[in-house]
């Protein structure tokens, strides 16, 4: 049930960039939410920067290793920090694995000091996911986790639309779940599934990850963002890139809020979120955010400065 909270007595904070990606960010203010919902298209990206040579003819040529990464993905911050969605990446193709990315693959990615869930993949035993540590800092670790690349049926393409929910079901503890809402009928996407007899693509559910704060009383902020990630570049200066990503559409996007036992959902708008296109706004272009479903346009292409 959507009913629209009031946050015109919340301060809003500008946010501040973090180098090494082009990325738009709506994050909400703080409140003492559950998580976030949205119903996103995927859009068309075009990669042009890889590690040798690459065909440019190509909207993306997966016989080479790319080295900008188009997202699209959710995050909470209580505690600490989660970011979880979608990661355009390799994949099985006639039995082998791509050297380059061609679909879109769910991960999560979260900071922890206690249940880090480290480990690589065990088919044998069920466990069809891998979880690396990024980074320790005094025992704060950084961990990226990735589904299995032989699960054609989590290959999601462009044109799918997708609801993408990040909600808290236990204390301390995130997880993602993707509904398939709508099959792409995009020419890319259709020949790539026909192609390599990738299967339909089905509904996916994450293992639950530590993230502390989560599913308490505190306050916490929610986000959507559309990036595109550049490879080995986390931090630094966003390189300039002929890449590009186009119409990612979210259809709507709620924030989760509970009331006298029950849920609610309330549009994350510019009234309930703070926007950020980084590192420069002319490098993007975003329609304005619909006050009652959240709904918006964004494209991301650089190399219109």
């Amino acid at each position: 049930m959507i009913k629209e909270l009031d946050f015109s007595n919340i301060k809003k904070e500008k946010q501040r960039c973090f180098g090494g990606a082009w990325y738009h960010k709506v994050m909400s203010v703080p409140h003492d939410f559950l998580g976030i919902t949205g119903v996103v298209t995927l859009p068309l990206p075009f990669i042009k920067r890889f590690d040798d040579g690459f065909n440019n003819n190509k909207m993306v040529d997966f016989n080479h290793k790319n080295l900008d990464v188009s997202s699209i993905y959710m995050g909470g911050h209580a505690t600490d920090e989660s970011d979880v969605g979608l990661a355009f990446s390799r994949a099985i193709l006639n039995n082998q694995i791509t050297e380059g990315a061609c679909v879109y693959r769910p991960f999560w990615r979260y900071i922890t000091d206690q249940f880090s869930d480290e480990g690589g993949y065990d088919l044998a035993n069920q466990r069809y996911y891998a979880a690396s540590v990024l980074s320790n800092h005094n025992g704060m670790k950084n961990v990226y986790a990735q589904y299995h690349p032989s699960f054609s049926e989590h290959y999601y393409l462009p044109g799918d639309t997708l609801r993408m929910t990040l909600i808290s079901p236990k204390p301390n503890f995130l997880q993602l779940t993707i509904e398939v809402i709508e099959v792409s009928t995009l020419p890319y996407s259709v020949n790539l599934r026909k192609k390599y007899l990738l299967k339909t693509p089905a509904d996916f559910v994450s293992p639950l990850f530590q993230s502390m704060g989560h599913g308490t009383k505190m306050p916490k902020t929610y986000k959507r963002v559309n990036a595109i990630d550049q490879a080995r570049n986390e931090g630094k200066t966003a390189i300039p890139t002929k890449t590009s990503v186009y119409n990612a559409l979210w259809h709507e996007c709620h924030l989760v809020y509970s009331e006298d036992g029950k849920q609610y959902l309330t549009p994350l708008n510019e009234a309930s979120s703070v926007s950020m296109s980084c590192p420069n706004e002319q490098g993007f272009i975003t329609t304005a955010i619909d006050s009652k479903t959240g709904r918006q346009n964004i494209t991301i292409e650089p190399k219109r400065i």
